[in-house]
């Protein structure tokens, strides 16, 4: 009977989300200032001006970012994170401080943000990715 309800128990029972530790959600925070910057561009003056192939690249690094939260979020169980997400990252991009800095850094789509983030989503994909098949130790968002 022991064995029955511990059968039934592991088989029935949906696994406890647990909250990522706080060195990972270090990481998704710094995905999404990422997200956040390249945001900034989607949605920003100079967008529309923007080459077709290098625009749909800039919409393909914010989705690759938000796979990787969602990878991270699903390794967790963590079914919040993916909106945390979504949500900070357009509360950052609506900052003036944020605009600023993008249009500053990167005149808002220039091509030196396609190549640092292309690196950063790069590096941070095999680095989390590794971790999240079990095949490297936590990794550490690169900072951007």
């Amino acid at each position: 009977m022991k064995a029955l309800f511990l059968c039934v128990t592991l088989v029935c029972v949906p696994a406890m989300a647990a909250s990522p530790p706080p060195r990972m959600m270090s990481n998704v925070y710094s995905l999404t200032e990422a997200a956040a910057i390249l945001t900034v561009c989607i949605e920003g003056p100079t967008f529309k001006a923007v080459p077709v192939d290098k625009a749909r690249q800039f919409n393909a690094l914010v989705a690759r970012l938000g796979n990787l939260v969602r990878g991270i979020a699903s390794y967790y169980r963590d079914e919040a994170l993916t909106v945390t997400f979504e949500r900070t990252r357009a509360r950052i991009a609506g900052e003036a401080q944020m605009q600023n800095y993008v249009k500053a850094k990167y005149e808002f789509c220039g091509d030196r943000l396609l190549q640092d983030m292309e690196a950063y989503v790069a590096e941070n994909e095999k680095l989390i990715n590794a971790w999240l098949a079990g095949d490297a130790a936590p990794a550490k968002a690169v900072p951007r």
